[in-house]
């Protein structure tokens, strides 16, 4: 299924569309889930800024608490992509790389970025 991404909105194929509080960064299509990375906004706290929603519009995760290397307010996710053996990784701005089950939002394994 095809989507449309317009600022804050993504739009599926049916018609159906969800609004997020602030603009779409990215996305990225793994294992037919579409993994959103969200904006995180200037001068506010948005760590939990990467969602999961089912190509067909259901709503799956929203990324969670995690241990991070460095222990920083402000660390938003900033990258998202999939490494050469298919794992989602999530980068954020406290040198911690974390590796996502797509489909569940568990924390499979992280490490430092540094």
């Amino acid at each position: 299924m095809s989507y449309k991404v317009d600022l804050n909105r993504i739009t599926f194929e049916n018609g159906y569309s969800l609004d997020f509080e602030y603009p779409i960064k990215a996305t990225l299509i793994v294992q037919d889930v579409i993994i959103i990375l969200i904006e995180s906004p200037f001068r506010i706290i948005y760590n939990k800024n990467v969602f999961a929603i089912k190509t067909s519009g259901d709503f799956l995760w929203r990324i969670g608490d995690v241990n991070l290397y460095y222990r920083g307010t402000d660390c938003p996710y900033v990258e998202i992509r999939v490494n050469e053996n298919d794992e989602l990784i999530l980068f954020n701005w406290c040198d911690t790389a974390v590796v996502i089950d797509p489909q569940t939002g568990v924390v499979l394994r992280t490490w430092v970025t540094h």
